[in-house]
């Protein structure tokens, strides 16, 4: 049987699972074979191949609480490297207990995953680990946000101290902003192009050097830790001779967008409600959560959150309904924000 081979491959690699409990690993892999994850089992009984994989099953098993997101047999589909395996499966980990929370979209809950590997997730703080997102939508189920499958939980149940979710797709590990907008948020086609013609003056700190690059590739590949307030298609389009105008200002230009930019924070949703924060070029940024939304202010112009949360490795995007237009600056606020 598929189950007897996953619980004897976790338990004869004892000699590598120092620390792990073993009787609730085995009676972990049993209780989702009998859910509907034999597969995912499998998976988690080889982890303990890679370098990774006994410290994840070690948290596991250790008695704290965790939410597991367990894809079921159907969408299973995982790399068969033990390295990318690992990352995989730490990213459906997540810690803390979570009873009796649900939130309605577009408020969202997050939690803190147990994927922390530098490869994949370049957030402000060494060895921060990514989040994962999910809230209830209109149609009453449990969606897990901004994947590039529509991620829904089919089913709960509870094994000790882990909360399985069930869900209909393996999650997806937060792509770069570049493989985000064509791939899986093409409401943000028109930003990233705004974004690209911008040129800005980028210190690398790996390299010691200022160089001369697209503000698109700063947020992409340069910065560890950022919130960006990227306003659609739509509300690029509606200010299309504004901007227009701005091209031949370059520093006003760089404001503007600098004003949708929180930079080394990096802010999710639940955060911002009534929060008042300062953008890269030092102007305060006000919230409003109420009854028909999340708002964000800039100088004059206020507008809506339309989809919170959309993960980066290096930073979160919201998803806004106008542009800021704002081209104020305040220098010294901007040094100390």
């Amino acid at each position: 049987m598929r189950l007897l081979s996953a619980a004897s491959l976790l338990l004869a690699s004892a000699p590598a699972v120092l620390g792990q409990n073993a009787t609730f690993l085995e009676g972990f892999l049993n209780h989702l074979n009998s859910t509907g994850h034999t597969r995912f089992g499998g998976i988690a009984a080889r982890l303990n191949s890679s370098a990774a994989g006994p410290s994840v099953l070690n948290q596991l098993s250790s008695g704290g609480l965790y939410v597991l997101f367990a894809p079921n047999d159907t969408a299973c589909d995982v790399p068969s490297d033990a390295d990318e395996l690992t990352d995989l499966v730490a990213y459906h980990i997540v810690s803390g207990n979570f009873s009796g929370v649900t939130t309605n979209y577009t408020n969202t809950t997050l939690g803190r995953t147990l994927l922390s590997d530098p490869k994949l997730v370049q957030l402000e703080a060494p060895g921060e680990h990514q989040v994962v997102a999910w809230a209830t939508r209109a149609d009453g189920q449990v969606h897990v946000l901004n994947q590039l499958n529509d991620s829904i939980v089919t089913n709960t149940t509870t094994y000790e101290n882990v909360t399985i979710y069930t869900v209909d797709h393996v999650l997806t590990i937060p792509q770069t902003f570049a493989e985000t907008v064509p791939v899986n948020n093409a409401s943000l086609a028109d930003t990233r192009t705004a974004l690209s013609q911008v040129q800005v003056d980028y210190f690398n700190a790996t390299t010691n050097q200022t160089t001369t690059e697209s503000f698109f590739e700063v947020l992409n590949s340069g910065l560890h830790g950022f919130t960006l307030f990227a306003p659609n298609n739509s509300a690029i389009e509606g200010v299309a001779a504004t901007l227009a105008t701005l091209a031949s200002n370059r520093t006003a230009l760089i404001t503007l967008f600098q004003n949708h930019l929180i930079n080394g924070s990096t802010v999710y949703s639940p955060l911002l409600s009534s929060a008042n924060l300062t953008s890269a070029a030092g102007e305060p940024l006000s919230f409003v959560l109420n009854a028909t939304g999340h708002y964000v202010t800039s100088g004059n112009v206020t507008a809506q959150i339309v989809q919170p949360d959309v993960l980066l490795p290096n930073g979160v995007i919201h998803v806004i309904d106008r542009v800021l237009v704002n081209t104020d600056s305040d220098v010294s606020a901007a040094s100390s924000a």
